[in-house]
């Protein structure tokens, strides 16, 4: 259903838009905007996700020792790794 579809995608937009600070291990560090679009029978009919504000920083950037760039980089480095047999490296 779409409903489960928009309620489901949430996680995946968290991991691009996570990350480690100093104060939280899973902090927000964009913004976004979600538009749910409903029939005139008042059913979820489709939806719109808009995300906003990412911190470009956490990518391009130096970071301090105490914080982490975005999730999803851990985890892809993780899935390579697991894919070449080898045990991932520490998070940075």
């Amino acid at each position: 259903r779409v409903r489960d579809r928009l309620l489901h995608s949430n996680p995946v937009l968290e991991a691009f838009g996570n990350a480690r600070t100093r104060q939280n291990g899973n902090s927000s560090r964009f913004g976004k905007f979600t538009e749910v679009h409903i029939s005139k029978s008042g059913r979820v009919a489709g939806g719109t996700v808009r995300p906003y504000m990412l911190e470009a920083s956490r990518v391009a950037g130096a970071l301090p020792e105490s914080e982490g760039t975005y999730h999803i980089f851990y985890q892809l480095r993780a899935a390579v790794a697991a894919l070449a047999g080898v045990a991932p490296a520490p998070d940075a």
